[in-house]
């Protein structure tokens, strides 16, 4: 297909094709034409935002944090407090198996 202008398209993918460019919007198009497609509102993972919010985690900055990752900093203080709580409960298990090793 010859390169078109915007204007040619319908709907969304004109929108599409506008935001990305006309190959993607034919890409979409060939994959999902005829499926109604929607796009969750949170694009990470949970996994990977309670890890990130961890590691930058400093004690102080858990408003710049919530504002970063798009969450409350009541949520933010969950994700920090169940992310100790989960180090403890790793840590004491892996004591308990080396304790149990040392009895061999």
């Amino acid at each position: 297909m010859s390169k078109l202008d915007s204007s040619c398209f319908h709907g969304a993918y004109k929108e599409i094709c506008e935001l990305l460019g006309q190959e993607a919007a034919l890409i979409l198009h060939e994959h999902y034409s005829g499926q109604l497609v929607s796009f969750p509102k949170k694009l990470l993972a949970d996994s990977y935002v309670h890890e990130a919010i961890y590691r930058e985690y400093d004690g102080s900055n858990t408003v710049y944090l919530a504002k970063k990752y798009g969450f409350t900093v009541s949520w933010m203080q969950k994700v920090v407090k169940l992310k100790k709580i989960e180090i403890v409960e790793i840590t004491e298990v892996t004591k308990i198996i080396e304790y149990k090793g040392e009895d061999k």
